[in-house]
């Protein structure tokens, strides 16, 4: 596993902005909302798309339906909780 650099980091800390905001919560809303559940909100870590789905809590490659590809997160994962 490599580390990650500041703009991975970067780009991570603001997708799981933009996801939390889809759900209608800031993150520390989301986090505390969804920190324990079997099935999270997960966003598309590609540029430009703003695709989000429920996904398991560990999710770190699902299914992108808008890019095609395994690019989907879970906002827990993009938190650091996991």
């Amino acid at each position: 596993m490599h580390a990650k650099t500041v703009r991975e980091v970067n780009h991570e800390a603001s997708k799981l902005d933009q996801l939390a905001s889809v759900w209608g919560l800031s993150v520390h809303e989301f986090i505390e909302e969804y920190a324990l559940d079997e099935v999270v909100p997960g966003i598309c870590l590609n540029t430009g798309c703003e695709y989000t789905t429920e996904v398991e809590p560990d999710q770190t490659e699902g299914w992108c339906e808008e890019c095609e590809m395994r690019s989907v997160r879970s906002g827990i994962v993009l938190a650091g909780l996991i």
